[in-house]
């Protein structure tokens, strides 16, 4: 009996201890968060840019950040950031229908990433050349945070000229 008591105990405390680790990692908290997905012509990239702009919470390093988007009729993921310069490599999506344009990446998450921080952006084109979108569309973009798979920002966004 005292054997199985013993026992029990260890399990127990593994598992407290296994579950208190986890309980350590923190998924940041962003405040609040705004977005523009401007269908014409904009700033740099063109057609279809779509910008999240960090407006208060804690920063938060590139390299923990992914970017999900949810179109009206498929999704992709951004991945494995930040890029070096402007460009995603195809370990940087998760983008069967290639929904995301490779040549235009921006903010904070370009050119060897910086913090998402309070004012600053993250900044991708959707492929104009696929017809994914049109002005009145309406597209899901969500800011995860890789280690605890949190989600630190959703923001519905409609598509306009």
């Amino acid at each position: 009996m005292l054997s199985i008591t013993v026992f029990l105990a260890a399990a127990v405390g593994g598992f407290v201890v296994t579950a208190s680790n986890d309980l350590n990692k923190r998924t940041p908290t962003i405040a609040r968060s705004t977005g523009e997905f401007v269908t014409g012509p904009s700033g740099g990239c063109g057609v279809n840019t779509v910008s999240i702009r960090h407006a208060g919470g804690d920063p938060v390093p590139a390299d923990e950040l992914e970017v999900a988007v949810a179109l009206p009729d498929s999704d992709a993921r951004i991945v494995d950031l930040p890029v070096s310069g402007t460009a995603l490599a195809a370990s940087n999506t998760d983008d069967p229908d290639n929904l995301i344009y490779d040549y235009c990446v921006g903010g904070v998450i370009a050119n060897g990433g910086q913090r998402w921080s309070a004012g600053r952006a993250i900044t991708f084109q959707l492929n104009a050349g696929g017809g994914t979108v049109g002005p009145g569309d309406t597209i899901e973009v969500r800011v995860v945070h890789v280690s605890t798979n949190g989600v630190l920002a959703t923001v519905e966004l409609t598509a306009r000229r």
